[in-house]
C-alpha cells in the first residue's frame, strides 16, 4: 500500500514537472520557472528572493502531494463502504484537497469568483462522470445477474 502511494507521488512529480516545463516554455521561453511568477505564491517568492532550488523543491512537494491525493482518492473505493459514501468522500477529498494544492502550486488565482466557478464546473463534470460510471457498472451487474439466473 505505501509503495503504491510512493509510486503515485512520484508520478505526480513527473506529471507536474512535464506540465511546468510546457507552461514555462509557453509563458517564458527564455527562462524555466517551475512556479508561475504571476501567481500569488510566485510573486511572494520573487519578493522574498527565494532561491530557485528552493522554489523547485517547493513545487516538487506540491506535485508529490497532488499525486498522493489522487492515490488516496482511489483507496476510498476499496473500503467496505457504500457506493454513496465512497463517492461523496472521494468528491470532497478531490475538491477540497486539489483546490488548495493547485493554488499553492501557482495554478489557480486567489479569487473567490474563480473558486466558485471551479466548484460548480468540477461538481458538474464529477456528476456526469459518476452517472456514466454508475450506468456502465449497473449494466455489468445486470448482465452478470442474467448469466447467473440462466445457469440456475
Amino acid at each position: 500500500m505505501m509503495k503504491n502511494h510512493f509510486t503515485n507521488a512520484l508520478k505526480g512529480i513527473l506529471i507536474g514537472l512535464i506540465l511546468s516545463i510546457l507552461f514555462s516554455f509557453l509563458n517564458s521561453p527564455s527562462t524555466y520557472t517551475p512556479l508561475s511568477p504571476s501567481s500569488v505564491v510566485g510573486q511572494w517568492m520573487q519578493a522574498h528572493e527565494v532561491h530557485g532550488s528552493l522554489v523547485m523543491l517547493y513545487c516538487t512537494l506540491i506535485w508529490a502531494g497532488i499525486g498522493l491525493l489522487f492515490s488516496l482518492g482511489s483507496v476510498l473505493f476499496n473500503k467496505d463502504w457504500s457506493l454513496l459514501r465512497a463517492t461523496v468522500s472521494h468528491y470532497l477529498l478531490m475538491l477540497f484537497g486539489f483546490l488548495p494544492l493547485a493554488t499553492l502550486g501557482g495554478w489557480f488565482p486567489m479569487q473567490i469568483s474563480f473558486y466558485l466557478s471551479v466548484i460548480l464546473e468540477f461538481s458538474f463534470v464529477y456528476l456526469i462522470v459518476w452517472a456514466v460510471s454508475y450506468y456502465l457498472n449497473k449494466k455489468k451487474v445486470d448482465d452478470i445477474n442474467r448469466q447467473l439466473q440462466g445457469k440456475a
